[in-house]
């Protein structure tokens, strides 16, 4: 069993390594992000202007609308959106440009992910005048990131990205302040979407409470379903988190869907490509050993934890070209006191090389 990313670069010293890479000759990064709420959307930027020269760092800005931007719950969080879009206009670097990503249709579906596209698409021969082109996730949903890395990498490989990379300021303790409601309808993400009429291998995972979009998901795929592998985190921080994860979920997981214990995995919370790795081993192994007794067989990932873990699931689904099944959340609200714990918090970015030079241009 081969993989794309069986070898890879993963660290979590940013500074130190962004502070090399900025010293080599002709040097110069464009950071995509996600302008959201959240003040981890701009760390990224930030901690590369430290380490940068003059006109070393750009910027590439996604802005995130939402069906519901008239409320009231909504209109507070677009007041911090728009304080992190001015504290990165503020910093000087290039502005390669500025895009409104509409997160739903006027239907409330789900919509970021062809608007995402459509938008950075603009800008690819733009990109091809940095060494390194930089996709901070921090602040960008799912059905946003998965397709505009997978479009990523499929034009590195064409050469038109000459390095690229993923990072992510993840907090389990921020994550937490973050209220997630207003679910929609399970639907494929963008890009990842099952094509063919298939019998299917489910792997779900799972973090916190998740019962109503597990069922959600479920009943979208259950006719079709042979086996069901929820992912869980280990190890995590705390170390009881599996434990509290299965508790919080047993019902939905043993009563509603009588899942069987053999069938949970475990998989480092805090190195995607560990759940990579095992993901497409256990699509390999379904694949061959199912295949010949009910014909086609797919692997569905669902991704509801943490965004490391995801992003795990997301080069799986790359390499493997897998659908991806998802319920978005329609309306993100903050606990009370959120943001004074955001912005009193110590941001540390995790740096993910993903395509470009320490990979020789050589892909499986």
């Amino acid at each position: 069993m081969t993989g794309r990313w069986f070898d890879y670069f993963l660290t979590n010293r940013f500074a130190d390594f962004w502070a090399e890479r900025m010293n080599e000759a002709g040097a110069r990064v464009c950071v995509i992000t996600g302008i959201g709420f959240d003040p981890r959307c701009r760390a990224v930027l930030d901690q590369l202007l430290a380490v940068s020269g003059p006109g070393q760092v750009a910027v590439l800005g996604l802005r995130f609308k939402t069906a519901l931007d008239l409320i009231e719950p909504v209109k507070v969080l677009n007041h911090y959106a728009e304080a992190n879009l001015k504290a990165i206009t503020d910093t000087g670097c290039e502005q390669l440009g500025f895009g409104d990503v509409q997160l739903q249709d006027e239907n409330r579906f789900s919509a970021g992910g062809p608007s995402a596209l459509r938008f950075v698409s603009k800008y690819i021969e733009g990109l091809a005048q940095f060494r390194h082109v930089v996709v901070d996730i921090s602040g960008m949903p799912r059905s946003v990131f998965y397709p505009l890395i997978s479009y990523l990498c499929s034009r590195a490989d064409k050469g038109a990205i000459h390095n690229l990379h993923v990072t992510v300021s993840e907090s389990v303790e921020l994550d937490a302040k973050i209220i997630l409601s207003e679910f929609g309808s399970a639907d494929y993400i963008h890009t990842f979407r099952l094509t063919d009429k298939k019998k299917l291998v489910w792997l779900p995972i799972i973090g916190g409470r998740e019962r109503d979009r597990i069922l959600k998901i479920h009943n979208q795929i259950k006719d079709d379903c042979l086996e069901i592998c929820p992912i869980l985190p280990f190890p995590a921080s705390p170390l009881r988190k599996p434990d509290e994860v299965l508790i919080e979920n047993s019902e939905v997981l043993f009563q509603e869907l009588a899942i069987t214990d053999s069938n949970i995995l475990l998989c480092d919370e805090t190195n995607p490509f560990d759940i990579y790795r095992k993901i497409v081993a256990l699509h390999d192994y379904y694949s061959e050993k199912l295949s010949t007794l009910v014909g086609g067989v797919a692997t569905v990932v669902s991704p509801l934890s943490s965004k490391l873990l995801s992003l795990g699931a997301l080069f799986a689904a790359i390499e493997r070209k897998l659908p991806v099944s998802y319920v978005e959340a329609g309306l993100y609200t903050l606990e009370p006191g959120a943001m004074e714990v955001f912005q009193a918090a110590h941001i540390s970015p995790i740096e993910i090389w993903l395509a470009g030079e320490p990979y020789n241009g050589v892909h499986p």
